[in-house]
């Protein structure tokens, strides 16, 4: 019984909600994981207190609190929609509250350093100039790697300065194409052999396929560590630097917000805060005050 409506509910979010198939995933994930977890065979017969006690022993395994808010987040959504199409009286989880979140400020590169990345990859080989066509779309148009990877060559506007992206949900929308991007995208399609395809996709690897996260991952590693970089650096990173970068430098608020594509203008806010850290960091660096405080230590 459980199995089927996990499966409906999963089918409701790809088909009716359009999200993407990574949130479907995880929803799945988390779904699963609370089905093997518990002892009731019939969904209608859970009550609140068996719901609270599936969080309690979430909390003792030590799991993070954003991983708790998102599980509990995700038992919501199932439950209110099976009482939503009368499949169950009352939701068992609507009473129960997330655990508090810290504000999470998203790491992000200096343009120095992103700079430093990018410029360290060599373009004299076909792998170099891919590499660095990937990362300057990353960065300079602020896009998700699902939007890099599935980004096809008939959504590059050159001489308009665009893309065009399929979002979260199937949310259409434009990013900017800078002409550092463009001017190295161009490099690279120009380069590629006549025989070279992957079915209209701008990167793929030697089978034609679409290029994998994992492939992504490590050109950013060893891209990293050639310029000798101790930060961490994920894919996001470039994103969180893309929005960063653009709010330190003055651009509004709302104009950020929809060339990355976010829903909810506070997901955009957080960088705002980032922005004040940064200065404060910087101030702490260079004001003259603050470096005589560092020498008398």
């Amino acid at each position: 019984m459980w199995r089927q409506l996990v499966d409906d509910y999963l089918q409701h979010l790809k088909l009716e909600r359009g999200l993407a198939a990574n949130t479907v995933s995880s929803y799945r994930q988390d779904l699963r994981e609370f089905v093997s977890a518990i002892k009731v065979n019939d969904p209608t017969q859970l009550n609140m207190r068996q719901a609270r006690d599936y969080i309690a022993a979430l909390t003792r395994s030590a799991r993070k609190p954003a991983t708790i808010a998102r599980k509990i987040s995700s038992l919501k959504q199932f439950f209110a929609h099976l009482e939503e199409t009368g499949r169950l009286k009352q939701n068992p989880f609507s009473g129960l509250s997330a655990p508090r979140l810290a504000r999470y400020h998203p790491p992000y590169l200096s343009p120095r350093e992103v700079a430093q990345i990018i410029d360290g990859i060599d373009t004299a080989t076909p792998a170099g100039r891919r590499d660095r066509a990937m990362l300057e779309l990353l960065y300079g148009s602020g896009l998700r790697v699902s939007e890099l990877l599935n980004l096809k060559t008939s959504d590059i506007e050159f001489e308009a300065g665009f893309l065009r992206i399929v979002g979260k949900g199937n949310k259409q929308r434009l990013a900017p194409l800078g002409e550092y991007a463009a001017q190295t995208v161009n490099t690279y399609l120009d380069h590629l052999p006549k025989t070279a395809t992957g079915g209209g996709l701008v990167f793929f690897n030697r089978q034609g396929r679409p290029f994998s996260r994992t492939g992504l991952w490590k050109i950013i590693r060893r891209a990293t560590l050639k310029v000798g970089l101790a930060k961490k650096v994920s894919p996001h990173t470039f994103r969180h630097s893309f929005a960063t970068h653009l709010l330190e430098g003055g651009a509004d608020l709302r104009v950020v917000q929809e060339m990355l594509g976010h829903a909810d203008i506070s997901t955009t806010q957080i960088y705002t805060t980032v922005d004040r850290d940064y200065l404060i960091a910087e101030h702490r660096k260079y004001h003259p005050r603050e470096l005589a405080g560092t020498e008398d230590d």
